[in-house]
């Protein structure tokens, strides 16, 4: 896709709804479950990821990350830039702004917001993460915070389109393996959890503007 026809339609995109539920579902692991926008517990906490898209070499792009190895639930999975909400952020969206600076070096002044998507809770480490897509109008570079980040990838949003981007992988989980799960795949990149039901909504609103 090209990045001038995204931006002429940033306008539909910010107002456009789709089944947000069924968008996650499609992404969803089998025997995971379904929990709505509103389940929680005691003990949940909030996070905050961007979606950002912009342009390179005119093409519009997705930055997503691979996190770092470390001993937790999400060790080297590809993401989006984000990160857990702390006292001082005054909102769940000052959030993401704030983690993208520090997890791949992109100030808020460079990002356009567009919209909010739908939150999806991650039961594995009990976070419930609030989603928002920005662009860039200029192409972006990236300096990762190493502690967390170990790669910035960009995949071009065309390749999300193409039928062949759903496949069912197996996933290693320290000593457990989940078969066919869902996931997008790109070149070597698996995109699968609460990232790839998050870029499915996003597809879904992106596709629907263009119709």
């Amino acid at each position: 896709m090209e990045f001038d026809f995204f931006l002429r339609n940033t306008s539909k995109i910010e107002k456009i709804k789709v089944n947000s539920t069924d968008a996650h579902l499609d992404f969803t692991p089998k025997g995971r479950g379904f929990f709505s926008e509103e389940y929680k517990t005691e003990s949940t906490r909030k996070a905050a990821v961007m979606a950002i898209i912009s342009p390179i070499e005119g093409e519009a792009h997705i930055t997503l990350i691979i996190r770092s190895k470390y001993d937790g639930a999400h060790s080297g999975e590809v993401a989006f830039a984000g990160g857990k909400w702390e006292p001082n952020d005054s909102t769940l969206l000052e959030t993401a702004f704030r983690e993208v600076e520090e997890e791949i070096g992109v100030p808020k002044k460079k990002l356009v917001f567009c919209r909010t998507l739908t939150s999806v809770y991650i039961p594995v480490s009990d976070f419930r993460v609030y989603p928002y897509l920005a662009y860039a109008e200029k192409e972006l570079e990236y300096l990762p915070q190493l502690s967390e980040v170990d790669k910035v990838i960009t995949i071009p949003l065309s390749a999300l389109f193409s039928s062949k981007a759903k496949k069912n992988v197996a996933i290693d989980i320290g000593n457990t393996t989940l078969t066919k799960v869902p996931a997008f795949v790109y070149k070597n990149y698996t995109i699968w959890g609460a990232t790839s039901m998050i870029l499915n909504e996003l597809k879904l609103i992106i596709v629907k503007s263009m119709c």
